[in-house]
């Protein structure tokens, strides 16, 4: 059945806000312990059912799909664990910013979706996938705990800049993105997107 996306609209939402509701999602159930178990939130909390589907992202132009009865989270297994975990942080994201939409949009099948998406007006869905993506880094990186983190790499760093004195600002970004990623189970890339994305100086 045709959509009519004369009908919908998302809503503006600040960073602030985004933010705001991915902080009070994790401080309500999860806490500070990391990783953040996006999964087992997703399964235990949200009541969803995370179910892999070899292959997704070739039949369904997805690597990710929560289906439009919000009862399942279904991705893709072939990729990187870090990269399905932000995955299912992402639709986390719309479940909780944009349950309506999804309602309205997606239907139950990933297959469904697929041709869904090849009606959608150009830049329709971009705000809620902006959303969504920034949640799901708030979610996975908080802002507190990624400056707690860098505080205890301060020594390293320290050491490399006394080694490379007029070390670049990007080449530390790189240098401890590896070692944060592990603690936060994220990408390197995530790691460097949420400390310039947070205004945070590694060096300070």
């Amino acid at each position: 059945m045709p959509v009519d996306f004369s009908k919908i609209s998302i809503a503006f939402l600040s960073v602030e806000e985004i933010r705001r509701r991915a902080d009070e999602f994790r401080e309500h159930y999860w806490g500070t312990k990391l990783p953040i178990d996006v999964e087992l939130i997703a399964e235990r909390n949200l009541k969803l059912f995370i179910i892999p589907v070899p292959d997704l992202r070739y039949q369904a132009q997805t690597e990710v799909f929560l289906s439009g009865d919000l009862k399942e989270i279904v991705y893709d297994p072939g990729r990187s664990d870090v990269r399905i975990r932000f995955s299912i942080a992402h639709e986390i994201g719309h479940f909780i910013l944009h349950k309506d939409i999804v309602s309205t949009l997606r239907p139950s099948s990933y297959e469904d979706w697929k041709e869904i998406q090849q009606t959608i007006p150009d830049g329709f869905w971009g705000r809620a996938e902006y959303q969504a993506r920034e949640f799901a880094g708030r979610l996975l990186v908080p802002r507190t705990l990624l400056i707690d983190e860098l505080k205890a790499l301060r020594p390293l760093i320290e050491r490399a800049k006394d080694a490379v004195p007029d070390l670049e600002l990007p080449v530390i970004k790189e240098f401890v993105s590896p070692k944060l990623a592990k603690r936060f189970f994220v990408s390197d890339e995530v790691i460097v997107r949420r400390i310039e994305a947070e205004n945070i100086s590694p060096i300070q």
